[in-house]
């Protein structure tokens, strides 16, 4: 009988500690289509809840995998996207800016979706500058020309906006004016179905993962993942061809009381 080959150990690989930075090591050879990978890569679920190391992420990087092959255009927001720290420095306590923070995260970051979402499409080469879509380029062309992207810095560039208006000198009259055209995205609104048509051309998933790092606790990081939760079902009511995909952490999850409170809510997306 002949002895086998002594394998090599310098030839083995293990990957890497954590599935999902092994994508170019592997991960979609061993990956094991689970059931809750199918039902969130085909939109029956929006939501991935689990424990820390239960294969959230590497599920994430599958999907943005399984898009990209298809042709979708796939936006994914990093850790480094979310910066509780620096939202915390930025931003006035609820008691201070008179205001309710989760209602401000949630248009803030309705916002900053349709704008990078709008901003890709274009960089993607969508043909804009005729019909009903022209709106869209025009707006960009117009108003975020030379706008940074940087998803932190949009988000908390629209909150300083309402901020302004919470705390400024304004009449009443005036105030209320203006924080309702924030609030309801006024700007936005006439883009919103060409956008959404824009969408149902070409597939567009919105990847927001790893929620926890740099997990606080803080006043303005349980505003942030609240108001996304918010944000995420208003625009799959409004636009429904813009996917979003969000993982967390499920002990974050119990822990932000408008969450775990409303979890009744979110069940038939979790």
């Amino acid at each position: 009988m002949t002895r086998p080959e002594p394998l090599d150990p310098i030839s083995l690989k293990f990957g890497a500690l954590a599935a999902e930075r092994d994508i170019a090591e592997g991960l979609k050879h061993y990956f094991l289509e689970s059931d809750a990978f199918k039902a969130l890569r085909d939109g029956k679920k929006t939501v991935a809840l689990g424990n820390r190391g239960s294969g959230k992420s590497a599920v994430f990087k599958m999907i943005a995998e399984y898009e990209r092959s298809r042709g979708s255009l796939v936006i994914e927001l990093s850790p480094e996207d979310y910066a509780y720290e620096l939202l915390a420095k930025a931003m006035l306590p609820e008691e201070r800016g008179s205001w309710a923070k989760q209602g401000a995260y949630t248009a803030a970051w309705k916002h900053l979706i349709y704008l990078i979402t709008m901003k890709e499409i274009v960089r993607s080469g969508g043909k804009l500058k005729t019909g009903p879509e022209a709106k869209i380029y025009e707006y960009l062309r117009d108003r975020h020309k030379n706008t940074d992207t940087n998803p932190i810095g949009v988000l908390i560039s629209f909150l300083k906006r309402l901020e302004s208006i919470k705390v400024g000198n304004y009449e009443a009259s005036i105030r209320t004016k203006e924080l309702n055209q924030l609030y309801k995205l006024e700007e936005l609104e006439p883009l919103l179905a060409p956008l959404d048509g824009l969408c149902k051309k070409k597939r567009v998933v919105v990847l927001i993962d790893e929620l926890d790092k740099g997990w606080d606790k803080s006043e303005d990081a349980m505003a942030f993942v609240a108001g996304l939760f918010q944000a995420m079902v208003s625009i799959g009511q409004r636009t429904p061809s813009l996917r979003i995909l969000i993982s967390l952490r499920r002990e974050l999850y119990e822990s932000i009381p408008a969450l775990y409170d409303d979890a009744q809510k979110y069940r038939d997306l979790v």
